[in-house]
């Protein structure tokens, strides 16, 4: 059966999507197998199944990505891979934050989009009619969807009680007058782009080991390429390939690159990331100011 909701989450929270997915299935007819969730079992990957492509495939395939936004969450770069895939795809893309997030934390895109919180019980009645409206799933009784909604609201508060980011978490301060992009500014962007890490296989580097390099480090050293655009129709394993994957889908959500509108024809079998306005106008800051250093 295809996935029909997939719950973008941080494996820390793996208690709260667990609530989650009872929330949801509590109040819709859904089968397990339906649902995406890969730290709560019943609803993991299947055993044997290539990671990386089973959750593209899933992604695509999902009518409904429920994102689960904690601290933890914003600190994954596999995560922010997800959300921006699902933004970037134009999926029914359903922001639920927790209330270690403010919205201005939301990077990029993200933060232009109308987010519920998990902590309000209004904002879970409207996620799930509107769930329920997508998917045209069938409602449980009212008796069981009471029981399931404190539940949730409950695990929420355990996940507030036991957040130690939510109480260490540390800000860089903007410098003064300096610039933002998409809404971040940018000695914060930097350094968000400096400490997300990505693993580059050793058929791509061409050394004899995978190397881990700053996803900051792959954007500016590959700035020219995605300039003249990289597709998703590469080769699998080949360079052009894994910088759309690995670098251009995780730089989505901060509004660096963006998909390019191409003609029907070519958009029925591929699609192309470009450096956006503000990916421009970054690059050239990013410049001036190594320069001077």
């Amino acid at each position: 059966m295809a996935i029909r909701v997939f719950i973008s989450h941080a494996a820390k929270d793996e208690k709260l999507a667990a609530a989650l997915v009872e929330f949801l299935q509590g109040h819709l007819v859904l089968a397990d197998d339906e649902i995406r969730c890969t730290s709560v079992s019943g609803h993991k990957l299947p055993v044997g199944s290539d990671s990386s492509s089973t959750l593209r495939d899933d992604l695509g395939d999902s009518a409904v990505i429920v994102g689960l936004i904690t601290s933890n969450a914003l600190s994954s770069g596999w995560v922010l891979f997800e959300l921006g895939a699902a933004w970037g795809s134009k999926k029914n893309l359903k922001p639920l934050l927790t209330d270690d997030v403010n919205f201005n934390d939301l990077p990029g895109p993200l933060s232009g989009q109308h987010s519920a919180r998990l902590s309000n019980k209004a904002d879970l009645s409207q996620l799930i009619e509107e769930i329920a409206g997508i998917l045209q799933a069938k409602r449980r009784a009212a008796a069981k969807t009471v029981a399931v909604m404190d539940y949730v609201i409950d695990a929420h508060a355990a996940h507030m009680r036991t957040s130690v980011s939510a109480l260490a978490k540390v800000r860089v301060e903007p410098r003064i007058n300096e610039p933002e992009f998409s809404g971040i500014p940018y000695s914060e962007l930097v350094k968000i782009l400096d400490d997300e890490k990505v693993k580059i296989p050793k058929e791509v580097s061409g050394i004899d080991e995978a190397t881990e390099v700053s996803l900051l480090t792959l954007y500016m050293g590959n700035a020219r390429f995605f300039m003249s655009g990289i597709q998703s129709n590469s080769d699998k394993g080949s360079p052009a390939a894994f910088l759309y994957t690995e670098v251009g889908l995780r730089m989505l959500p901060y509004g660096l690159l963006q998909f390019e509108k191409l003609p029907a024809a070519q958009a029925k079998w591929f699609k192309r990331l470009v450096v956006s306005s503000d990916g421009n106008k970054f690059i050239a800051h990013y410049n001036r100011v190594a320069a001077k250093s």
